[in-house]
């Protein structure tokens, strides 16, 4: 005999969203109110620390920052060096803020007719797909000014390769920008419908409990990705802004 949770299964989906339709565009409505909300809340933080900065015993949110920053920093300047990229420490600071508030949105109580108010917007290909392509482009924009122009940029790029497999490069900076955004947003996505089959196979009163379980793991699910994905930034720009000596 089918139990109703067992039944209810068949109407589990991945990948829907709430959509708006404008100007002949479809816009997936859920993904962008997470995205503002999240950079809200980025902006009222870093605007409370500033408030309250002080070079004295920081306060627990200062603290945060601080030693998110100097973790940052030190593998900034251990792979490419703080002198020569300054500005990775506030991109990967920002990128990593950004990210672990969007993925612990999913935290919040906070649904309506059993969705989710506000999904993980690293859940969507759509956040996740931009934000590897801007750290792709800014890379060789960062680069191409180090190696003084992007003709000289692309002969550093192809420097690594023997010249019959010089179009692996391609392969591999495609490959780059896909494993970057696709590893985010797959494990956010899991998180996602590992949460949707506890509370549609399991009876209510047992499913809270599991539930509260996953989501505590998905806080550290969340924030895991979120400084992997900071992390291969660094990484990605100590790469293309490395100085190779010709031998």
């Amino acid at each position: 005999m089918t139990t109703p949770y067992l039944a209810a299964s068949t109407n589990i989906t991945v990948g829907e969203h709430s959509q708006w339709h404008l100007f002949g565009l479809t816009l997936n409505s859920d993904t962008i109110i997470s995205t503002v909300v999240a950079s809200v809340i980025l902006l009222i933080l870093g605007f409370i620390v500033r408030a309250k900065v002080t070079s004295g015993p920081p306060n627990g949110l200062q603290l945060f920052f601080e030693t998110v920053t100097k973790f940052l920093r030190d593998q900034i300047e251990t792979t490419v060096g703080v002198k020569v990229a300054p500005f990775l420490i506030p991109l990967s600071l920002v990128l990593f803020s950004f990210l672990l508030i969007c993925n612990w949105l999913s935290v919040l109580p906070l649904t309506f007719n059993g969705k989710e108010l506000l999904p993980p917007p690293a859940g969507d290909v759509n956040l996740v797909y931009p934000l590897a392509l801007l750290v792709f482009f800014w890379k060789h924009v960062a680069g191409s000014r180090v190696h003084h122009g992007p003709g000289h940029q692309l002969a550093h790029t192809l420097k690594g390769h023997l010249p019959a497999f010089a179009p692996m490069w391609v392969i591999e900076e495609i490959s780059g920008v896909v494993s970057h955004s696709l590893r985010l947003f797959g494990n956010i996505l899991a998180g996602g419908i590992m949460l949707e089959v506890i509370a549609t196979l399991l009876p209510p009163e047992i499913s809270w409990v599991l539930n509260g379980g996953w989501k505590l793991f998905d806080l550290f699910i969340g924030a895991i990705q979120a400084f992997i994905f900071a992390f291969l930034t660094i990484i990605y720009f100590s790469q293309a802004m490395e100085i190779r000596e010709d031998h």
